[in-house]
């Protein structure tokens, strides 16, 4: 397992970061995520492509700052949302040399998402999300939710601003699976853009000594990919009944500022798998997080922390 590992991660293609999308909603972390975009875009030579999906058979559009105008068509809506976007692109052009691609469409908004992120050819999809909790969380989701379960390309949502000199210290759980290798790929592709540390923190989800003695093998192998990049990383192995509460209270008291993390394959109906590691991440931690879906057709649900 550790040499099928490491191969694994030394054969895997660099992730190309030249189109990045920003899903825009007009809200805080709307424009949060645009910022940030912006800025990745600057670092990354990269094209940003702005897109705001009109809900289906919606009459209502939220003007900045002002009351609700009622708009009598669908078609007047759009063309009222695309001189709004324009607007944004104005600001953007004047403050940063950068100027987005902005689109409109009308349908489900994550659905939207994805079908544009796919026509195009996105490497990096940005969202601001505005978390969710309690019946929505169990059984709705957010639109970030929905989208980081669906996207086959990475996405990284956020709630609040990152720090100007990027992303410094990385947290990286690695469980007892091969679903990882993908994301550890991703991890180190961010490491070195922003000369950050990565905090490895192993989480086995089992007290039993064979599936121990298995996963610490799994976290020599990326300790040994890790060292041979001469990346700079800690480990630390988490025993907690919840997962995802130890990542984010670890990734909190260690100043970490991206968590780097695996989706599983949920309902592509609902978008929703209860109780996963990655949706408790997304909707809960104040810390950007930068999900990517894992590729290998066979996987277990069985197995310990599945999915991270």
């Amino acid at each position: 397992m550790h040499l099928y590992f490491c191969l694994c991660l030394k054969l895997m293609k660099k992730i190309e970061l030249k189109k990045i999308l920003v899903p825009v909603d007009f809200t805080e972390t709307s424009d949060i995520a645009l910022t940030e975009a912006v800025s990745l875009a600057k670092l990354l030579s990269a094209k940003v492509f702005l897109v705001h999906v009109v809900e289906q058979n919606s009459y209502r559009f939220l003007a900045s700052g002002e009351s609700n105008v009622m708009l009598p068509s669908q078609e007047e809506l759009e063309r009222a949302v695309k001189g709004k976007l324009n607007k944004v692109v104005s600001e953007i052009e004047y403050g940063s040399g950068i100027k987005p691609e902005v689109y409109v469409r009308t349908g489900n908004v994550p659905s939207e998402i994805i079908d544009f992120a796919k026509e195009k050819k996105i490497d990096l999809i940005v969202m601001g999300t505005h978390g969710a909790s309690g019946y929505r969380e169990l059984f709705i989701g957010s639109n970030a939710q929905r989208v980081v379960t669906l996207s086959d390309i990475p996405v990284l949502t956020l709630l609040k601003k990152i720090d100007p000199s990027g992303f410094k210290n990385i947290l990286l759980p690695i469980d007892n699976s091969l679903h990882s290798r993908e994301k550890v790929n991703l991890a180190m592709q961010v490491a070195e853009l922003f000369n950050a540390k990565i905090h490895v923190i192993g989480l086995p989800g089992s007290e039993e000594k064979k599936e121990l003695d298995k996963f610490q093998v799994k976290l020599k192998s990326v300790e040994r990919i890790l060292g041979d990049d001469n990346l700079s990383f800690s480990t630390t192995v988490i025993h907690e009944k919840s997962l995802a509460k130890g990542a984010i209270d670890y990734a909190e008291k260690n100043a970490c500022d991206l968590i780097v993390i695996n989706t599983g394959h949920e309902s592509e109906i609902t978008g929703i798998f209860l109780g996963a590691f990655h949706q408790q991440i997304v909707n809960h931690s104040g810390i950007p997080v930068l999900s990517m879906k894992h590729t290998e057709d066979s996987y277990s649900i069985d197995t310990p922390g599945y999915g991270i």
